[in-house]
């Protein structure tokens, strides 16, 4: 249930900072201080929001699938130089 939520809250955060979504955003924020430096600042905005948007949905799939996480780890092989496993033969 946790991971639902973590997962579907990483999608609200794409959702809002989707660069589509951002047209509509302004005028929700005209007035105000933010949004005068978001139309100021209209491409670094773009960029940043782009960028944000593309790691949110990546968190939000990797914690709505952690088969792909277990897979991931179990390749991976650790090196343990105090394990006793290492001295029994």
């Amino acid at each position: 249930m946790k991971k639902a939520i973590k997962s579907s809250s990483w999608f609200l955060v794409a959702f809002i900072s989707c660069p589509c979504h951002l047209v509509l955003l302004l005028p929700l924020i005209a007035g105000t201080a933010l949004g005068s430096y978001f139309t100021e600042y209209k491409n670094v905005i773009f960029i940043g929001m782009g960028l944000l948007f593309v790691f949110a949905l990546f968190k939000g799939w990797r914690k709505l699938d952690p088969v792909t996480k277990d897979e991931t780890k179990k390749d991976i092989k650790t090196h343990d130089c105090c394990s006793m496993e290492r001295f029994k033969s």
